[in-house]
């Protein structure tokens, strides 16, 4: 019965997804996102910093933004 019928084989993840696992090569902002809170507005940056995977970026604050990485604000 196997013999006549064609096995298939599934793609496995890294197939369907190549880059979701690259290591990031520079230091990067991933994504901006605001949000409002009763102390107000805040805005967050989601930074991944270089050797690291994008899924292990951090969220950080403007002003912790700008204590460790100031060169991404101008």
């Amino acid at each position: 019965m196997f013999d006549q019928e064609e096995e298939q084989v599934l793609p496995s993840v890294e197939d369907l997804a190549p880059d979701a696992q690259a290591e990031l090569t520079e230091d990067t902002i991933l994504q901006k996102r605001s949000r409002i809170t009763r102390q107000g507005q805040h805005n967050l940056w989601q930074i991944g910093l270089k050797g690291q995977l994008p899924g292990k970026a951090k969220w950080y604050t403007r002003e912790k933004v700008e204590e460790k990485f100031p060169h991404f604000i101008q």
